[in-house]
């Protein structure tokens, strides 16, 4: 009996380091939410849960991409995100980090799949530049609306979370 191609090593081994980048954020945004929640910045915190799924959904598009190319991938060990910020633009500003940093992974992992030549692969990674691209404007964004503001100053804050989480 034919057996179904599998996906190669060198492209799952290049697969698996977004995948766990994938559940760190999602981790990340439900502890985000959960922070938020706990102090009162109840859009913030909506958002944050959000943002959490979406993060749950790309690895999921992830596992789904190996599995459907007959590899079970392994899961990877996740520490516990910390569940503590020094304020809403803490917050903010480690999401960015956190967005940024997923960027330039992807870019990364897109070249390394471009040279190996695998197109399919390099063609499935490109809607999750995308969304990398656009999640970097997003919170640049929301930090450029935020210059100028204490981040210290709770009312401050609480005025923008209207318009930085809508």
């Amino acid at each position: 009996m034919k057996k179904p191609v599998k996906i190669g090593k060198e492209i799952v081994d290049l697969l698996l380091p977004r995948l766990k980048d994938e559940f760190n954020a999602y981790y990340f945004y439900r502890s985000a939410s959960n922070w938020c929640k706990n102090v009162g910045y109840f859009k913030a915190a909506a958002f944050f849960a959000a943002e959490s799924t979406d993060e749950l959904t790309h690895a999921k598009k992830i596992e789904d991409y190996i599995t459907d190319w007959n590899v079970l991938p392994i899961l990877p060990t996740i520490q516990a995100p910390e569940i503590t910020f020094g304020g809403l633009v803490d917050v903010l500003e480690k999401a960015y980090e956190l967005e940024y940093n997923l960027y330039e992974a992807y870019e990364e992992t897109s070249v390394k799949v471009f040279k190996t030549q695998d197109m399919c692969t390099f063609d499935f990674l490109q809607p999750l530049r995308k969304i990398q691209t656009d999640s970097v404007a997003e919170y640049s964004d929301k930090l450029n609306v935020l210059d100028g503001v204490s981040p210290t100053d709770k009312f401050q804050l609480l005025m923008l979370e209207e318009n930085l989480f809508e």
